[in-house]
């Protein structure tokens, strides 16, 4: 099956470009036997750009398993319009923009980082579109979201709370702390430093700094030279490398410890700093239940091996097949209708499902689903945060990650 690039977005959107849609057009984008047309922002480049490639082949494979089945709602094929978000606030916000006003979309999915989901957040409620996100911020399904915020991820907080525990488990009796500014990372950083405390665990540093330094040395020098047994270091790749590779030259012995968007980033970090000074990091990341059986189909469907952990393609293939399922159920492809359906699809009550082509069957002949997805089981609180996901934890070993355990908060 053919790989999904950038290449290939960009030659799609400079089809799009090529071809003017006329306001008529436009005006029928809801009609009946009109393509249903869902704005998919992934990070293509960026900090997170190692992720958005394979999300983006997840979701095209996932709408073209739906489309091949017959679409849904009497035959209406999903037209999905990828674009990369740049792991960018500015850009995310225009990029939902374009899709709600140009495209006519009702579902935004993708939106990997926290800026993109804050920046986009306000402009899919003001226009009643379903906004769906791997976001992490607690801040992002707060307030009144009014039913059209959906995150398909663990709760920032509940980050906090798996990897104190596993802190605990570790025996640390002293820890320092440093975070990225980020309304991401600040709720990790304050839930795990309460919970250490209240561990007995003492934290002989605290420390938050900017985004894209030129130099974290002095905030190395202060956190590291304290000599706690292990420093956490919750942020992203570029700043991780850059941290690290102070840490490496100035010779400190602390244990490492971080997130795998930073530690990992599917093999970037190594790169970055050499598998010396990668050694024995310790990074958590909220992942699948590689056991659980949708995780299993979702990995045929990507043409991947059976040991192949993905982080975040489930997610895209989730956030698709609840639309689908939501409209389906609905009759319609309105957000209005349809994301008042999210919970019952993905809640239950009904039979448990993971073929997403067999759970559109189900609803079409007026049966109760309750899909169980790729990332997880797709259950929601009425505030849209998911519930049931778990995290895993690696540690760095000759160069290679390897697989220490799952845990749930």
């Amino acid at each position: 099956m053919k790989k999904f690039t950038r290449r290939d977005v960009l030659r799609t959107l400079g089809a799009a470009a090529a071809t003017p849609l006329s306001a008529p057009f436009l005006n029928l984008a809801h009609a009946q036997g009109a393509n249903i047309p869902i704005g998919v922002a992934l990070p293509m480049t960026g900090n997170a750009g190692a992720y958005g490639p394979d999300m983006g082949e997840a979701a095209r494979r996932t709408a073209d398993l739906i489309n091949k089945a017959g679409g849904i709602l009497g035959g209406r094929k999903l037209e999905l319009f990828i674009e990369d978000s740049e792991s960018s606030a500015s850009v995310a916000a225009n990029l939902t923009q374009k899709f709600i006003n140009v495209h006519k979309a009702q579902s935004l999915v993708g939106y990997w980082g926290t800026p993109e989901g804050m920046s986009s957040r306000p402009i899919a409620i003001q226009n009643k579109v379903v906004l769906m996100v791997s976001s992490a911020a607690n801040a992002i399904t707060e307030g009144d979201t009014q039913g059209y915020i959906w995150r398909f991820q663990m709760r920032a907080t509940d980050w906090g709370i798996v990897i104190s525990r596993a802190a605990e488990r570790l025996g640390f009796k002293s820890v320092g702390v440093m975070g990225l500014q980020n309304a991401f990372v600040l709720p990790i950083m304050k839930v795990f430093e309460e919970r250490m405390q209240a561990a007995g665990r003492k934290v002989v540093d605290s420390l938050v700094y900017n985004p894209e330094q030129p130099s974290y040395r002095a905030e190395v020098q202060r956190v590291f030279g304290k000599k706690p047994e292990a420093v956490f270091c919750f942020g992203l790749l570029p700043d991780f490398v850059s941290i690290m590779r102070e840490v490496y030259r100035g010779g400190f012995d602390s244990k490492v410890v971080s997130l795998s968007i930073a530690a990992d980033a599917e093999g970037k970090f190594i790169q970055g700093v050499g598998a010396q000074a990668a050694e024995g990091i310790r990074h958590f990341q909220p992942m699948p239940d590689v056991a659980a059986p949708g995780y299993k189909r979702f990995l045929k469907l990507m043409g991947a091996p059976a040991d192949r952990i993905f982080l975040f393609p489930p997610n895209t293939h989730d956030q698709i097949a609840i639309t689908a399922l939501a409209m389906e159920k609905a009759k319609s492809p309105m957000a209005a209708d349809w994301s008042k359906q999210i919970m019952a699809v993905g809640n239950g009550p009904g039979e448990q499902v993971d073929d997403i082509v067999e759970a559109l069957k189900m609803v079409r002949a007026g049966k109760n689903v309750n899909f169980q997805g790729a990332g997880s089981t797709c259950d929601f609180t009425a505030s849209g945060d998911q519930l049931g996901r778990g995290m895993g934890q690696w540690v760095i070993q000759g160069g290679k990650q390897v697989f220490v355990e799952y845990a749930k908060p």
